[in-house]
């Protein structure tokens, strides 16, 4: 699971897996084939998930709460959470408007 992990992380800092949001805001997804990954924030705990075409659980790690199975998966989830949410763009946004006001 960490190698499947890693090669996730490495494709998706890549721009090569596009991810999705899902309705709860804090949770987003991407899909590969017919498998489906994953990543989610709830109080604290960060999980990556891996669905296959059946929609069954075929592997998790966790971050935070009672287990800490994959070092970065909370950098990654900010990573992902950025990208989806454009929070960088905002940012950018706001910073331009503050320059016109000089």
């Amino acid at each position: 699971m960490i190698s499947v992990f890693k090669k996730i992380k490495a494709l998706t800092t890549n721009n090569k897996l596009l991810w999705k949001e899902e309705a709860d805001g804090s949770t987003f997804y991407t899909s590969i084939d017919d498998y489906r990954v994953y990543i989610g924030k709830s109080v604290g705990t960060v999980s990556f998930e891996l669905f296959n075409h059946h929609n069954i659980n075929i592997g998790s790690l966790e971050h935070g709460g009672y287990f800490d199975s994959a070092e970065g998966l909370d950098t990654f989830y900010e990573e992902i959470s950025k990208r989806v949410l454009k929070i960088d763009d905002g940012l950018d946004d706001l910073l331009n408007r503050l320059n016109k006001m000089d």
